[in-house]
């Protein structure tokens, strides 16, 4: 498989913008670099292969948009590179380190020799893909956060839009019983199929395909989680609703910040309380509950 690998300089400053439109776009994979003087690169992988996939004119309609509402990025410059997966892996690896990403969980790279700097801490192994991200982004923060604060154990949930795995691996190991995975993209339940093989403690989570819950089928649970766009958490809101058990918990993320009072009016109006807003830069998270 070839990939388009497009890297952007921008000012440090504005990195998260620049990321938060490519995520939009879909592209969940980005990575950031350093690169001194106040600057930082954004690199993303295209699929060359793919009908499909977000092209570089549509990027850069995005970030002429943002230059246009006042946004300064100069010097914007963009560095096009094709690779392979193998290339891909090789320059990857390098920069990919185990990270705290809350009080309990930490992300490490399946291929680093990772010792716990404490007891108690729990460690979710992933073998990253182009699509699908290290596991380490704000929203994805947002979403452990939220876990961490509502799991108590034995829960059933559902991640909807499973990417890499990641969250239901750390509902596991949380304590969280039984856990459906689902994913709109075979490739991405690919990936996550595979990323639960590397955690044992995740060896029973069920993975499907599904667009949002339409393709799900099992009694009411205690969790939904969500980490992913606006425009997708929308219409789930009243499919979580019917899916979850009264005074479930329905945990979403992925939300930007123009996006958060409508998602906000969503949820109020399928019957769930707000109990926490959190937010990491431009990014909001959500433990809404649904009332009964």
């Amino acid at each position: 498989m070839t990939w388009l690998a497009l890297t952007y300089t921008v000012p440090s400053a504005q990195v998260n913008l620049v990321n938060a439109e490519l995520t939009d776009l879909g592209l969940t994979g980005a990575w950031i670099q350093d690169a001194g003087n106040q600057l930082s690169k954004i690199t993303v992988y295209l699929d060359r292969d793919a009908q499909t996939n977000v092209t570089p004119e549509q990027i850069q309609d995005r970030l002429d948009q943002l230059q246009a509402n006042g946004v300064d990025l100069s010097p914007l410059e963009l560095d096009e590179q094709e690779v392979d997966d193998s290339a891909w892996a090789d320059s990857w690896k390098p920069y990919y380190h185990a990270q705290r990403i809350t009080q309990q969980l930490t992300v490490v790279p399946q291929w680093e020799d990772y010792q716990r700097e404490q007891a108690g801490e729990k460690l979710i192994v992933l073998d990253p893909q182009l699509s699908f991200g290290t596991g380490t982004h704000e929203t994805t923060r947002l979403s452990m956060q939220a876990l961490e604060a509502v799991v108590r154990g034995g829960e059933s949930m559902i991640d909807v839009g499973t990417g890499s795995g990641v969250l239901a691996v750390a509902a596991k190991l949380l304590g969280v019983g039984k856990v459906i995975a689902t994913d709109l993209d075979e490739e991405a339940v690919a990936v996550a199929k595979q990323n639960l093989a590397l955690n044992p403690v995740a060896k029973d989570v069920e993975v499907l395909v599904s667009d949002r819950l339409n393709q799900v089928q099992t009694d009411p649970v205690d969790l939904i989680v969500a980490n992913i766009l606006a425009d997708v958490i929308e219409p789930l809101v009243p499919q979580a609703e019917q899916n979850l058990k009264p005074g479930g918990y329905f945990l979403v993320s992925g939300i930007y910040t123009d996006q958060a009072a409508k998602i906000e009016r969503a949820l109020r109006a399928h019957d769930f309380d707000l109990e926490q807003v959190s937010q990491r830069g431009p990014w909001y998270g959500y433990i809404a509950r649904k009332k009964g």
